[in-house]
């Protein structure tokens, strides 16, 4: 493990990264290739001396980005990628910082949710629509009461993610939106009407995905995020 490795170590995800750098050796060195079968969790949790749930987390985030596959009766192997692009798609991995400044959080969910709101307009079948609406009762029924209702928020958006109908986009705003929740959940609301008004501009949303508008739509989303960015910080400006 080199010294930008080990610095990294140190931080809070140093066991999870230490997974990452022995297995990214391993392919390196050719003690690992395309196909083989990695070693166990229990396995590798005792040869680096780190604990299972971290080496768990870690495989995790290699099948999520498609560089190993659990088979049955074969168990978890590598996948058919060239050593040297799956030892850098591992490096880019754990380089990655998951602690996004707020600002190009939103700046990237701003892109990505009007995205997926005007796909959502041309591409929503019933059950999509069924589930959006769903979750827009569930957030109006929280916000009558004056309630935060946070995850209603979230299941919203990620409702008309699905209704884009692509896996990429729905993969990408369902990574940030635990970062979203983290960002906003200590965040000491001050307005009272501020639940009406954000429902508000879901109802427009959701009005707009139901006409079949997708530039109303688009437009309804952009609106939204730009709304959620001045309550969330009205003293910053935006990139």
């Amino acid at each position: 493990m080199d010294r930008s490795s080990n610095a990294k170590a140190a931080g809070k995800s140093g066991q999870e990264l230490q997974v990452l750098d022995y297995l990214r050796g391993q392919l390196v060195s050719g003690q690992l290739k395309a196909g083989m079968k990695l070693p166990s969790e229990r396995a590798l949790g005792e040869t680096l001396g780190v604990s299972r749930g971290y080496v768990r987390i870690a495989l995790a985030k290699l099948e999520h980005y498609g560089l190993i596959e659990t088979l049955p009766q074969r168990g978890t192997i590598v996948v058919g990628l060239g050593s040297k692009a799956i030892s850098g798609l591992i490096a880019s991995i754990g380089s990655f910082d998951e602690t996004f400044e707020p600002a190009s959080l939103f700046e990237i969910r701003t892109l990505l949710e009007t995205f997926a709101a005007r796909r959502a307009a041309e591409r929503s079948k019933p059950d999509d629509l069924t589930e959006i609406l769903k979750w827009h009762s569930e957030f109006r029924a929280k916000a009558s009461l004056g309630q935060r209702g946070l995850e209603e928020d979230h299941l919203f958006h990620l409702a008309i993610a699905k209704a884009s109908a692509n896996p990429v986009c729905l993969s990408l705003i369902s990574y940030i939106t635990p970062q979203i929740i983290s960002l906003n959940v200590d965040y000491a609301e001050s307005d009272p009407e501020r639940f009406a008004v954000t429902f508000g501009e879901h109802d427009r949303i959701v009005r707009c995905i139901l006409e079949k508008d997708a530039d109303a739509a688009a437009a309804a989303m952009r609106d939204h995020m730009d709304a959620a960015w001045r309550r969330r910080f009205p003293a910053g400006g935006r990139a």
